[in-house]
């Protein structure tokens, strides 16, 4: 119950943000974008792997990283590795230290959830709409080469116009909120206080380094407050949907009121599969859309092949993520 409560507040607050900020997109993109701060712009935006200052973004590249390598090592440990020789002696090396891999094993389902939701958040959802939605940028309207299109409305871009670059969501915020992932982890799937106090310190962290890239998005004429505003309760809903129903870290009658200490591990590698998967199935949805809408504009029409070809391809990728466990109530 408390975990449906929950979900409903984030639906709830993410509908009202919206409602409230969507009328007015072009008069806070421009009073952001007349009082920005360089040097705030600068901080959130810059890259040391684009040879700059260590910036806001950096922060979500090194955790992902570092919760993908996690999760390798983890799955590595109980892997079958005979006759590859790279890969047994890594495994050897892990084995080595027990404490370790028993904590790398112990944890293996938070880590995998780690991974599969920030791929999902950060990747999936992001360039599903974006492809789909085809939003022009706010710098585009402000230069006067394209029209206003409001977030729900499906843009004026296609194929060979570069739909990937489109406005709607914003994959900035979207790669900032994944960090909400791991207060869930901290909040809801250990016993102790210690715990949950980290996951709330990590919580009013995300919210505000979430903000912050937000703005920063929307100063740079990068992205409307709408974009900004859905990647942050849409990447939230599909953290806490892929939680608890999902791949279910912390379920059943325990629900919110206490999660569990032991969790077991699911197979190696499971949450690669998953992403893999889920990224055919997102593919196949692009490619039902874009084949659709290609061929009733009468641009590129041949493209209705592709539209036909998504849907074996669809169903084939759901069965997989199904029978992989993901929202499969018998796993």
């Amino acid at each position: 119950m408390a975990r449906l409560l929950l979900l409903f507040s984030v639906l709830a607050a993410g509908a009202l943000s919206m409602a409230l900020v969507s009328p007015h997109d072009i008069e806070l993109t421009s009073w952001l974008y007349g009082t920005k701060s360089q040097g705030f712009v600068d901080l959130m935006s810059e890259s040391i792997f684009e040879l700059e200052r260590f910036g806001g973004g950096d922060l979500i590249v090194c955790y992902s990283a570092v919760c993908l390598l996690l999760y390798l090592c983890s799955s590595l440990i109980d892997a079958d590795c005979a006759g590859r020789r790279v890969l047994n002696m890594l495994q050897q090396s892990l084995l080595a230290s027990s404490g370790w891999a028993d904590w790398l094993r112990r944890n293996r389902l938070r880590l995998e959830f780690l991974v599969v939701s920030t791929f999902c958040c950060s990747t999936l959802m992001v360039k599903l709409l974006k492809w789909t939605m085809a939003r022009p940028r706010p710098k585009k309207y402000f230069w006067g080469t394209r029209p206003f299109y409001e977030w729900w409305e499906v843009g004026p871009y296609f194929l060979d116009e570069g739909t990937y670059r489109a406005s709607f969501p914003s994959g900035h915020t979207a790669s900032a909120i994944t960090l909400m992932g791991l207060v869930y982890v901290l909040w809801f799937s250990y016993q102790d206080n210690r715990h949950r106090l980290l996951g709330t310190a990590l919580f009013i962290f995300t919210i505000l380094f979430t903000l912050a890239m937000a703005t920063a998005r929307i100063m740079t004429r990068a992205h409307w407050p709408s974009d900004v505003t859905f990647s942050i309760f849409g990447g939230w809903v599909l953290i806490h949907v892929l939680f608890f129903y999902g791949l279910k870290v912390s379920g059943g009658s325990a629900g919110l009121a206490c999660g569990y200490t032991e969790l077991s591990p699911p197979p190696p590698f499971r949450g690669i599969r998953i992403c893999w998967y889920l990224s055919l199935f997102c593919l196949a949805l692009v490619g039902l859309f874009l084949g659709g809408k290609h061929f009733l504009h009468d641009r590129w029409p041949g493209m209705i092949v592709f539209s036909i070809a998504s849907a074996p391809l669809l169903i084939y990728a759901a069965l997989k993520c199904y029978g992989e466990g993901l929202f499969n109530a018998d796993s």
